[in-house]
């Protein structure tokens, strides 16, 4: 899987909070759209320094796509962070993990981090 299949996928399953993300399709999937926001930043940026204007036209366009699209990426993220969990045998509620300042966040890192639980669920089952 390369990284313009993890995005397809990503937007494909947006809405199935069902099902499993191995952890090469979840950090891909979060690569391509942390990739899409750097560069909708790294325009914003460039129009606020390199203008006249503190605010011209095209800041307001690129502050109006950066904040539709993380609008618009909120629902699917949040899939896919579930889908994750459900790969290491975790609830889809564990998400709310997050909630928790900064230990919340290194947690929730060390969770997204561990191995497929599937292998392991392969090998109990009787032969």
């Amino acid at each position: 899987m390369n990284i313009r299949e993890a995005f397809n996928l990503f937007w494909k399953r947006a809405f199935d909070f069902n099902g499993k993300t191995n952890r090469r399709e979840f950090w891909l999937g979060v690569l391509a759209n942390s990739l899409i926001m750097l560069f909708l930043i790294a325009l914003l940026l460039v129009s606020l320094f390199y203008s006249k204007d503190t605010i011209n036209p095209f800041s307001i366009t690129m502050i109006v796509l950066f904040v539709l699209f993380c609008l618009i990426e909120l629902i699917p993220s949040i899939s896919l962070i579930i889908r994750r969990m459900h790969d290491i045998g975790k609830s889809g509620y564990y998400i709310l993990v997050l909630f928790i300042p900064i230990a919340g966040f290194i947690w929730y890192l060390y969770l997204v981090l561990r191995p497929s639980n599937y292998f392991k669920q392969q090998s109990k089952k009787p032969q």
